[in-house]
């Protein structure tokens, strides 16, 4: 089935904060950024390809996507363009394999919503003014696990940034796999893992980043996790999506920190952000800090966790601290 959507007749698009509640805290979810489950029955091979606006980008543009960026430093006017990049157009295709209409998990709005976190307009419509085209192309599948009983859906999602002057400014690809030990619906936990990855659920973040001040995903990421947090900063004129959305981006930023101090983090500033939140976060967070501390074995952190978990009041915080005292101790 294939629908075109015109851009006087949107496909009714709600927010996936709308759809049936997610599991953010259970002990079968693995902590990897990806994974994704269906709770669909199995069908028939169906795809839906839906347009977020008139046109539909090129094979070769989204083939770019996965290019390096070798580009050398951009010139004074160059950067003035990219500072001056506040209305982003939505363009793309959207695929599942379900015998549905359109995929459940609501694309458009959702990446809308994550662009407007970060303080860009968004349009769908090309004939509206904007500055750059975010072309996307989104494609659920059957993942190949939990044939006996339903099968489950897996998800590849590229996203490229584009300029009429300057062509690709940013670009990334995520990819979303079941867990092995589902909890709940296997397609909303699925989305879940989805939202959770870092560079997915603060994609509007590393944008603004990079094309106003030239900083790297992971920096930008590090950047995000120190930023003081608080749930009541997520309500906003969305209402009940405040709430949702918070809990999302806190098991987002529980990620972060349970990566710190490894791969692409294994920086000193990395540590530093680590040692921040151990010091600063909400509870929760401190005491995942401390417990990385404990897990990277840098031992120039002993004395200074030592003082911080003695002055602790917190009994959970404190606990993870200690156990991190201990494996840093047997080092």
């Amino acid at each position: 089935m294939l629908h075109l959507l015109s851009r006087w007749n949107l496909i009714r698009i709600t927010s996936l904060f709308s759809a049936q509640p997610q599991n953010t805290k259970d002990a079968g979810r693995q902590p990897r950024w990806t994974g994704n489950q269906c709770n669909t029955p199995l069908g028939s091979w169906i795809v839906a390809l839906i347009t977020l606006a008139l046109p539909i980008f090129p094979t070769e543009a989204v083939l770019a996507i996965d290019e390096p960026l070798t580009e050398p430093p951009r010139s004074p006017a160059d950067q003035k363009v990219l500072q001056d990049i506040h209305t982003i157009l939505i363009t793309g295709t959207v695929q599942t394999w379900l015998d549905v209409p359109a995929p459940p998990y609501n694309v458009g709005v959702t990446l809308k919503l994550k662009l407007q976190d970060a303080g860009f307009q968004v349009v769908f419509d090309p004939e509206q003014p904007h500055d750059a085209n975010l072309r996307i192309q989104y494609e659920e599948k059957p993942s190949g696990q939990f044939q006996v009983l339903e099968q489950a859906t897996a998800i590849h999602y590229r996203m490229q940034l584009v300029h009429d002057r300057l062509g690709e400014i940013f670009s990334h690809q995520f990819d979303a796999e079941p867990n092995a030990i589902p909890i709940g619906s296997l397609y909303w936990d699925t989305i879940g893992n989805l939202e959770e990855d870092p560079y997915y659920c603060f994609v509007g973040d590393l944008i603004q980043g990079q094309i106003l001040r030239g900083r790297n995903e992971e920096d930008m990421l590090l950047e995000v996790l120190v930023r003081p947090y608080t749930q009541g900063k997520m309500v906003n004129a969305a209402g009940a999506r405040g709430a949702a959305q918070a809990t999302v981006q806190q098991q987002a930023r529980l990620n972060i920190i349970q990566e710190l101090g490894q791969g692409m983090f294994n920086t000193p500033e990395a540590r530093e952000a680590l040692w921040t939140v151990a010091r600063m976060a909400q509870p929760n967070e401190r005491g995942a800090a401390m417990a990385q501390l404990g897990k990277i074995g840098d031992r120039s952190f002993l004395s200074p966790l030592t003082t911080l978990v003695e002055n602790e009041s917190n009994p959970e915080v404190r606990s993870a601290g200690e156990h991190a005292i201990h494996l840093l101790e047997s080092r």
